[in-house]
């Protein structure tokens, strides 16, 4: 069986620039709603490339970067831009455990992660935990079929799938967008008790 994880000794990956044309921050922060976000949450946040641009889309506030791996943490640590207008926050998580209190964000992101979950479910329900009502998720992860890099196709996720997750999850309002070439964007909201 294929090892889903990103292999931390290939960190640099995660740091070229060419990921910010793929992965447009602005069209995701649009694809989110263009939230006026206090608290962020990026799951498997890696080197922080992208809970960086989050922040810089923020009024002030807060932007947990989540990952399950200290180095990645270590390095967001060590290169943080110091002019961000949001604060960055990193919190070693577990696969399907994030370490922050209930009800404190209002975007949770995870960007090309959900394809290396075992149990998606599970931590898309522990999103719903840590999110107020009326938050917001954003899921962007590989498409099926030929990309410039990206993981095997075996384990390769449809936004489908994404959304038949996070409805599981308790996330309701599933919608599929496609504004980019190469991979899914899956939005959902959580809804009110």
């Amino acid at each position: 069986m294929h090892d889903r994880k990103f292999d931390p000794a290939k960190l640099e990956r995660l740091n070229d620039p060419e990921r910010l044309e793929r992965l447009d921050p602005d069209t995701l922060w649009e694809a989110a709603g263009a939230p006026d976000a206090a608290v962020v949450v990026d799951i498997g946040a890696g080197t922080g490339l992208f809970a960086f641009e989050f922040a810089r889309r923020m009024h002030g506030g807060t932007v947990y970067a989540c990952d399950t791996e200290e180095v990645m943490l270590e390095w967001i640590g060590t290169h943080t831009p110091p002019d961000l207008p949001a604060e960055i926050v990193t919190a070693l998580s577990e696969e399907n455990r994030l370490p922050l209190p209930d009800g404190i964000a209002d975007l949770v992101v995870m960007l090309s992660l959900h394809h290396e979950l075992h149990a998606p479910t599970l931590l898309l329900e522990d999103a719903a935990r840590v999110s107020r009502a009326g938050a917001r998720l954003l899921v962007v992860d590989w498409k099926a079929g030929e990309t410039p890099g990206g993981p095997p196709q075996a384990i390769r996720v449809t936004p489908e799938r994404i959304c038949e997750d996070a409805l599981a999850a308790g996330w309701t309002a599933c919608e599929i967008h496609d504004p980019l070439e190469w991979h899914s964007v899956v939005t959902a909201v959580l809804a009110s008790d």
